[in-house]
Parts: structure tokens; C-alpha cells; sequence
């Protein structure tokens, strides 16, 4: 049953129990209860709260006020429950246009060797995309996971100090064939005495994907440069490269969940810089971003050493 309707049933067994209460003084009384019972019709419509009005005096103001409280803080939670409502129909929807695409494919490729016209060749190349797809639907479903668990408050965090270098290198590594491909150079400027409290896995996951959308905006011939400091208040890392940039028109929306800017990678999802803000968010820390077009972007994380966000 809606809070707000369970809240107005019990508003009436209220003023049930003052009848007996008013019956000592039956016109002042009645008046009073009149009046109580005109506040509470209007409290019952959402779109006209009422004021707890001046003729109201001693204890009957003090009810009023203690109603108007109550159905304050319902209608509240009922407007957060809607407002979650609609976030996950919202969200069911886009993880349906998500994993569409690449099960599309999947059926299409899979009809395709089930016809037995393709030659050895073309087949290992259609079994390796459905691999490809199958894998890129098992890494979605796994982040949006994780992105429901963050939302939910649930995701167990397992800190520990760890080098930011250590992070950083693994990452690096991570990435050094498709950087040397593309001939994009990636300089790292990280003390080894920099130390973050933080779960490990995650914090490599949010930096991983930042990193990773900075090559991906990076063309030939450019530099991606990773440094970080530590002050009294955080261990700051600063992700900076000379890429394309982003339009100050996306700029504001490149950590909001599905969002596609003009530069998007086709293949996106629109998920990889949403989750590392919300691991990030997590772990006591923040990321912001700067960026013009032509020029490059710059991501600039802090994780803080107390509880201060």
C-alpha cells in the first residue's frame, strides 16, 4: 500500500479519537474539529498543502503541526519512490537497447554458419565476432551490475593502501599494444611514494576506463601523460592528453550513464565514465574533467585521505 494513503488512514483514526475528546465543549469543539478536518482534506491533495492556518491555537495547533510534519515527509519518500520508479524503467530500458545490438549480431552471424555457405576462412571470423559479442554482453551485464550495486549502497569495498604506481603500471601494461598501434606515447610521472586507501580492483577498473576513453580521443602522433601528487588532504592524478577534446556542449554529460557525445566511439555504451565516477564517488573521491576542442581533455582525480566528500 502507498505510505501516503497508509498515512492518510491513520489521520482519520485520529480524528476519530478526538470526538470523544471534543464531546466536553460541543461548540468550540465542533468548530475546531470542523476545521481539522478541512485541513486534513487538503492535506490529502498533493498539489495544495495548506498552511497550518492562524485560527488554530494550544493543542490543535500543535496536532496540526505534527500532521502537517508527517504528510511533509511522506510526500517526501513518495516523490524519491517515484523519482526511482522512473530511473529504472529508465534504465531496464536502456540495458534492453544495450545488449539488442550485440545479440542481433550474434543472430545474424549464427544464421549465416548455419547456412554452410562460407568458406574456412569466413567461418573462424564469424565464430571469433560471436565470441567478440558474447564476451562484450558478459562485460555490460557485469557493469551494469556493479552500477546497480553502487546505486543500491551494496557493493563491498575491500581497502587497503596501494601505490598509485602500482595501479597506474598495470594499467598501463594493460594497453601498450593498442597505444603502439595507434602511435599514441604514454608518459607516466608517479611517485612511488604515492598511497591510496581504496579497493584495489575497483579503483584499477574507474582509472582503467578513464585511461582507456583518453586513447581511444588520442590520434597518431599523440601523448597521453599520467601524473600524480600527494597533499595534506588527498593523493591527487591528473589524466591529460592532446586528443580531440570534447564540445562544451557534452562536456557537462560525460559522466551521466548512456550518454553519447558528438565523438563517441559507435561501438559505446556510454557506461565506462559513468561507473568510474561512481567507484571513484565511492572511495572517498572525486573526478572532474576539463577539455577543449582540438586541444585535448584533462581528468583530474582525488582521493582523499578522510571522510571529507
Amino acid at each position: 500500500m502507498n505510505p501516503y494513503l497508509i498515512a492518510v488512514c491513520v489521520l482519520g483514526l485520529i480524528v476519530i479519537a478526538l470526538v470523544v475528546y471534543i464531546a466536553a465543549d460541543k461548540n468550540r469543539r465542533r468548530k475546531e474539529l470542523d476545521e481539522l478536518i478541512e485541513f486534513l482534506t487538503k492535506v490529502q491533495d498533493r498539489d495544495t498543502f495548506p498552511d497550518l492556518g492562524l485560527e488554530a491555537e494550544g493543542r490543535m495547533l500543535i496536532l496540526r503541526s505534527e500532521i502537517y510534519k508527517l504528510a511533509s515527509t511522506l510526500q517526501e519518500q513518495y516523490a524519491g519512490e517515484v523519482k526511482k520508479n522512473t530511473y529504472m524503467a529508465d534504465m531496464l530500458s536502456n540495458i534492453s537497447h544495450q545488449i539488442k545490438t550485440p545479440l542481433t549480431a550474434i543472430n545474424l552471424m549464427t544464421d549465416a554458419l548455419k547456412s554452410g555457405n562460407m568458406d574456412e576462412v569466413q567461418r573462424r571470423r564469424c565464430i571469433a565476432n560471436i565470441e567478440d559479442q558474447t564476451d562484450h554482453i558478459t562485460w555490460l551485464v557485469r557493469t551494469l551490475l556493479t552500477l546497480a550495486e553502487i546505486d543500491a549502497g551494496v557493493l563491498v569495498l575491500k581497502k587497503e593502501s596501494v601505490q598509485v604506481r602500482e595501479i597506474i603500471d598495470d594499467i598501463v601494461s594493460g594497453i601498450a599494444i593498442e597505444a603502439d598501434i595507434k602511435d599514441v606515447a604514454v608518459e607516466v610521472n608517479v611517485p612511488d611514494e604515492n598511497t591510496v586507501n581504496c579497493d584495489k580492483r575497483w579503483m584499477s577498473e574507474a582509472l582503467s576506463n578513464i585511461i582507456k576513453n583518453s586513447l581511444q580521443h588520442t590520434g597518431a602522433g599523440g601523448t597521453i601523460r599520467i601524473s600524480s601528487e600527494e597533499t595534506n588532504l588527498s593523493v591527487n592524478i591528473r589524466i591529460e592528453d592532446n586528443g580531440c577534446g570534447i564540445s562544451k556542449k557534452d562536456l557537462p554529460h560525460i559522466f551521466e550513464r548512456f550518454y553519447h557525445g558528438e565523438k563517441s566511439d559507435p561501438g559505446s555504451n556510454g557506461i565506462g565514465l559513468s561507473l568510474s565516477k561512481q567507484i571513484i564517488n565511492s572511495q572517498n573521491g572525486t573526478v572532474s574533467c576539463e577539455s577543449e576542442e582540438g586541444k585535448g581533455t584533462i581528468f583530474e582525480i582525488k582521493i582523499y585521505k578522510s571522510a571529507t566528500v
